[in-house]
């Protein structure tokens, strides 16, 4: 099993909020959700780069257990799990408790099994001449209740003709869902045949060129921004 993968902090001094890992047959990358107005109190003593990273560890865990158990299912433990695990230091009942989008692949039985809850997205490169099969989710984001887990969307990719499956923070995803410079299609090939980091420069090079939000307004002009490929999965 071969990843590529590349994040780069959107704001400098302040911690990435991303996180991306990989373990035999899985991957995830979870993206935290940035406290606004940026530096407020979230009632946690940890913070939101903590969050993203103890879930995406103790999810990545759960995906990779034998046996195996559903996306949703291991989602809503690994909630469960880390709530538990700040529930007596941290409010949690705080409009602003940590959060984070997530995304995940597994290799199983019947192909490759995908999950995403929020604004992540994955990517299913096909290769030329077929469209790339994008999954995206709008529910909120997890947090402290596992039910969001049952938000999720999740479906299973066919390994005919997989060339490779990309997991993107929406910090990576922004040049196609929010500067509309490149297609979905375009950016596989630039994943694909750049790496992650390519598309990274990609979208740093947009943000620098509008650095106030002139030409795209945006909330942040620069957003933490993770990529991940599984090449040839299915070898």
């Amino acid at each position: 099993m071969r990843i590529a993968l590349a994040t780069d902090p959107g704001t400098p001094g302040w911690p990435n909020e991303d996180f991306a890992a990989a373990a035999a047959g899985a991957a995830v990358l979870l993206d935290g959700c940035t406290t606004t107005p940026r530096g407020a109190g979230t009632g946690c003593l940890h913070g939101v780069a903590w969050y993203a990273r103890t879930l995406g560890t103790v999810f990545l865990g759960a995906i990779t257990a034998d046996p195996p158990t559903p996306l949703g299912d291991a989602l809503a433990w690994a909630i469960a799990e880390v709530r538990a695990r700040h529930e007596n230091t941290c409010d949690l009942a705080s409009l602003r408790t940590p959060a984070a989008t997530v995304t995940a692949v597994r290799a199983g039985q019947d192909g490759f099994e995908l999950l995403a809850l929020s604004d992540s997205s994955i990517v299913a490169d096909y290769g030329e001449g077929r469209d790339p099969v994008v999954l995206t989710d709008r529910h909120r984001a997890a947090s402290t209740n596992p039910d969001a887990a049952r938000q999720a969307s999740t479906t299973v990719l066919a390994p005919d003709g997989l060339r490779g499956i990309a997991l993107l923070s929406d910090g990576a995803a922004r040049i196609t869902e929010v500067y509309h410079l490149i297609s979905w299609p375009a950016l596989v090939t630039v994943i694909r045949d750049e790496g992650p980091a390519g598309l990274i420069r990609q979208v740093r090079a947009a943000e620098d060129s509008d650095p106030d939000g002139t030409r795209w307004p945006r909330s942040k002009a620069r957003d933490d921004a993770t990529a991940l490929y599984w090449p040839q999965p299915g070898d």
